[in-house]
């Protein structure tokens, strides 16, 4: 399962459509869960407020995470899943409970 923020950031990809998109995900079983209720807003806004803090305390100069990161973080705490993912320290720290699997 993907959310509607993962689907709406893979159409962004040069080459893809949503054609191409829907067919892939038609041919693989993958899912897209269009919902993204209250409780995944909220929970999204608050890791980023965090993550926001600690950006603030340490002075840091690094690249910004955007919101949309924080909300696939929450969609896959709230429905259950584990986040496969190339950036496990973002999802580590802003979500400590949440399954993080790695890309090698």
């Amino acid at each position: 399962m993907i959310s509607a923020v993962v689907f709406a950031e893979l159409v962004a990809a040069p080459g893809r459509t949503e054609a191409f998109l829907d067919s892939f995900f038609d041919e693989t079983g993958i899912l897209v869960d269009w919902n993204l209720e209250e409780a995944i807003w909220r929970a999204a806004g608050r890791a980023f407020e965090r993550y926001a803090a600690r950006r603030r305390k340490q002075g840091d100069a690094g690249p910004r995470r955007i919101l949309a990161d924080f909300l696939v973080g929450a969609h896959a705490l709230r429905r259950g899943c584990s986040l496969l993912t190339l950036d496990e320290g973002l999802y580590r720290a802003a979500f400590p409970q949440l399954r993080v699997a790695v890309i090698p």
